[in-house]
């Protein structure tokens, strides 16, 4: 055999160990990394989603359907869970108190109007529009794609006091499956319910009543069969620590930006203690301002991809979960316990390009391609890949010539298990 020959049996030869090597690795990770009622509860979810999820939120709202550009971009890029944002709920006038007034002044006689939903949505999103793009999406062949709804965000409202969660879920159900034609508008919910730049307002607080309005609405939404996640900031779900709190204007005692008063201390812990089973992922924000991440990497100087790297360590190493000290707050009624914090619920959540934006400085961590890749090459090879990777948002796609959908698509088709690029 002359050279050229030996050269290529050779490379014939590791390509053929390199695929069997990797087909061994995926069965080992798949009879190791889930087991007992956690690979049931996997397996039943993936009625709705795929093993490896790629998650990108947007805030378009359909107004203008010649504006949809990004976002059909980023799906053709390889985001297989989009997530609208906020939806919110809106007290209807003359049902404020808990008992219906006709009622409490006429109580032998009954009304219609104790009837009457006393709550409702508030979207600014063009339900007919949407509509029209779900469908253009299907044409292009993307029905796989799932939409969930986001409650939340930074500034946004928490949950209106004096409702039970059955009436808000009422409320939602009635918006999500208005039209015929659509079983229902979205596949699920997102809980992302945050803090108020007001260091004063009464959203930075959670109310008990408000984190079991959620934990209470998911558990139905979750046996109606939709898909539920939760995207806490790291501090509200923080694997660092044990202390807990519903306050969301706490400073770190890391000795950096101290005058950032706006963490949490596992508020979102107090959700998964109670509700686990029903949260199919979570996404975590790692771009939390001024958060670990960004205290490792840009103060201390920890490579990113190790930063990763040591996070999902550091969890496995706690047997996938954190231990929060509830009794720190009487009112919960939670003894201090372990929370479980699956790999296979895991979802790293990142900033897109607008992370890079000059006046931000170290408040707000980005991490490139490469570091990400690192990571999840490492974590695969131990079985310890997280669930999937995201972002916010896709409207930033492009800035710095960053685009994330593609990038972060790339790293899963490099482990991919379950054909995440078929349409």
């Amino acid at each position: 055999m002359n050279a050229v020959t030996i050269l290529i049996l050779h490379l014939m030869f590791l390509a053929s160990y390199a695929l069997t090597t990797q087909l061994l690795m995926k069965q080992q990770c798949g009879e190791n990394s889930v087991s007992g009622g956690v690979k049931k509860r996997i397996e039943k979810t993936h009625q709705l989603l795929p093993e490896n999820i790629l998650v990108a939120y947007t805030s378009n709202t359909c107004h203008d359907l010649e504006d949809m550009e990004k976002v059909t971009e980023a799906i053709k890029n390889g985001v297989n869970v989009l997530i609208w944002v906020f939806i919110a709920f809106e007290v209807i006038e003359g049902h404020v108190n808990r008992t219906c007034s006709c009622c409490a002044l006429r109580p032998q006689e009954e009304s219609s109007d104790c009837n009457r939903p006393r709550v409702r949505m508030k979207f600014n999103l063009d339900v007919q529009k949407y509509k029209i793009y779900r469908n253009y999406l299907t044409a292009m062949g993307y029905k796989h794609v799932k939409h969930l709804v986001a409650f939340g965000g930074w500034n946004g409202p928490h949950l209106p006091e004096g409702f039970t969660a059955k009436e808000l879920y009422d409320a939602f159900q009635s918006y999500n499956t208005q039209d015929e034609e659509f079983q229902h508008l979205f596949d699920g919910i997102d809980w992302d319910l945050e803090g108020h730049d007001n260091i004063k307002s009464p959203t930075n607080i959670f109310t008990v009543e408000c984190l079991n309005q959620m934990g209470e609405f998911s558990a139905l939404a979750k046996s109606d069969g939709y898909i539920v996640s939760m995207a806490p900031p790291e501090s509200y779900l923080d694997i660092t620590s044990r202390k807990f709190s519903r306050l969301l204007n706490l400073t770190y005692s890391d000795p950096w930006h101290q005058d950032f008063q706006y963490h949490g201390s596992n508020a979102y812990g107090y959700l998964l203690a109670k509700w686990n089973d029903v949260f199919d992922f979570v996404f975590l924000q790692f771009y939390e301002s001024y958060s670990h991440a960004a205290y490792q990497i840009y103060h201390v100087g920890q490579d990113p991809t190790a930063f990763l790297v040591d996070y999902v360590h550091f969890l496995s190493s706690q047997g996938e979960g954190l231990f929060v000290n509830f009794e720190n707050d009487p009112l919960v009624g939670l003894k201090n316990q372990f929370v479980p914090l699956s790999l296979t619920k895991l979802v790293f959540g990142f900033a897109n390009g607008w992370a890079k934006n000059h006046n931000l400085g170290e408040k707000t961590v980005f991490f490139d391609k490469h570091s990400i890749q690192g990571a999840y090459d490492i974590l695969a090879v131990t079985c310890q890949k997280p669930r999937g990777l995201g972002f916010w948002v896709v409207e930033e796609e492009g800035a710095h010539g960053i685009v994330y959908a593609k990038d972060l698509h790339s790293i899963l088709l490099d482990i991919k298990e379950d054909g995440l690029s078929e349409k």
